[in-house]
Order: structure tokens, then sequence, then C-alpha cells
């Protein structure tokens, strides 16, 4: 509990300083963190573990899971009158914070094997991210194309079938490099937890939509949770993957949803607030693995 509630100190920060320094630019840290910090994030985590049939197989039944759950999310989310709202609904769910929140808490309560799994698992909720969600984040504002153009530009994506490749070969970085894609990786985490506190000080809570958010907490705690567990349900795994599997996809919903909301002009305020309640109900639910 204390890793996850240390995680959110570096969010209060970014919370106080917007409120003292009004002319601090949000949209600034986003490109920084997206196109120059995420990078070193993503050699830096895939390099760590090597790949082995085990590890693959547990990103596999999440990204399953993931896929299933969109057909349904996509489904209801047309309860929302709004083309935005709409795309938040479906997609913001799905994208979870694996990566701060998920690998630490996996480690703290199940080692190194928790760690692993964890670490795996954030690696393909990255490419999901930085594929299937930012097509769908940029659809709100742009057409097919324009969207596809969007995707190739983000550098996250070559970065890491770089990064997958070196693995496969077996190829290795120097300890003093691996340390300084480590600097690289630590700065894009507190980063990101800095833009979110901003966007959070930002919020005006008379525009939060309660429709938006109702739909988003049964999506996020209901629908994937749901279809995580029906889908372990055909795999013979360790019972200890299995519990880290769900709660990965229990995360509460990642920073980077804000980064792509403020990329693309999908509402980011909205998109912050959503990743509050989301954290709030997450803390509660933890406590259940705890």
């Amino acid at each position: 509990m204390i890793t996850i509630l240390g995680v959110y100190l570096y969010i209060l920060v970014g919370f106080i300083s917007k409120k003292i320094f009004k002319e601090i630019d949000a949209k600034t840290l986003v490109l920084l963190s997206t196109y120059f910090l995420q990078p070193f994030l993503t050699l830096w985590g895939i390099l760590l573990i090597p790949l082995n049939k085990d590890l693959i197989l547990s990103p596999l039944i999440y990204l399953i899971a993931v896929f299933i759950s969109f057909v349904i999310t996509f489904s209801i989310s047309f309860v929302l009158k709004d083309k935005k709202d709409r795309i938040i609904s479906s997609i913001a769910p799905l994208i979870g914070n694996t990566g701060n929140l998920g690998i630490p808490l996996s480690y703290a309560l199940f080692g190194d094997i928790g760690a692993s799994v964890a670490t795996i698992i954030n690696l393909a909720n990255v490419f999901f991210i930085y594929t299937f969600g930012i097509f769908f984040y940029a659809s709100g504002e742009y057409s097919f194309k324009e969207s596809l153009k969007k995707i190739i530009k983000i550098p996250i994506i070559w970065f890491g079938i770089l990064a997958l490749i070196l693995n496969i070969l077996g190829i290795k970085f120097s300890v003093d490099i691996m340390k300084i894609l480590q600097m690289g990786a630590f700065a894009s985490i507190v980063v990101q937890l800095l833009i979110f506190g901003i966007y959070v000080a930002e919020i005006k809570f008379r525009e939060v939509n309660m429709k938006l958010s109702i739909l988003v907490l049964v999506n996020k705690f209901i629908v994937l949770p749901f279809l995580t567990l029906l889908t372990l349900h055909f795999f013979h795994l360790n019972p200890i993957i299995k519990q880290v599997i769900l709660l990965e996809v229990l995360t509460p919903l990642a920073v980077t949803n804000v980064n792509l909301a403020a990329l693309f002009n999908m509402y980011p305020e909205k998109v912050a607030f959503l990743v509050i309640v989301t954290s709030v109900v997450f803390i509660g639910v933890s406590m259940i693995f705890i």
C-alpha cells in the first residue's frame, strides 16, 4: 500500500505546481514525454527480462481479454450522444496503469514471478496503447488516413519493435547503457505522473459527465474483469500468474490516457477525472489482493 501511495505523491506534486504556477503548460510535458522520454522507458522495460514461452502466454491472454472486452464496451458506448465520449468510454477502461502501479504492486504482492509477469503484460499494454489506443483517440478529430499518420509518427512503436528484436536475438546492453536507459525510464514515469496532476488541477467538476463516469467504471471493474476471468478459465496456468493477470486488468486508468486525450483534443480534463475515480476505486479493490 505504501508503494501505491508513493506513486500518488508525484501526482500531488503536479497538482500543487499547477495551482501555484498557472503558466505551467501540460501540453509541453506531454510532447516531451511521448516523443523523447518514453522511448527510453520502452527500451529499458523490454530488455530487462529475457522472453520465454511462459512469459509470452500471459500478455497474449491479457490482450485476448482486452479485445473481447472492447467489443462490449464499444457496443455499450452508444448510450452516449457525444462521439468523443463514446470513444473515451470504449477505449480508456482498457488502458490500465500496468506500469506505474501494476509492476510495483505485483512485485510487492507476488515477488519475482509477479514482477516478471507484470512487466511483460505492461509491454503488451504499451503496444496496445500506441497502436489500437492511439488510432481510436485520434479518430475523434482525424480521418482514418490522418490517424494512421499519427500512429506512424509515435517513436515508441519503433523503439518497441527494436527492443523486441534485440531481446529475441539475445543482444544485451552493457550495465552502463542500461543505467542510462533507466534514468530516462524513471524520468518518463515521473513526468507522466506530473502531467496527470496538472490536468487534475484543471478539472472543472461542473463539466463532469456522470453518465460517462458510471459507464467507464462499469467497463473497467465489471466488464473487463469478468471477461478476463472467463478467458483465464480456458488456460491452465499457475494460480499466482492468474492473479497477477487479473490484478493488471484491474489497475486504474493509465495516466497515458490523459496524454493521448491532450494530444488529440479528447477532453483531457474529463479523462483526468476518470483516472482519479478509477484510482480511488482501485485502492479498495487492491485490498482484496493484499
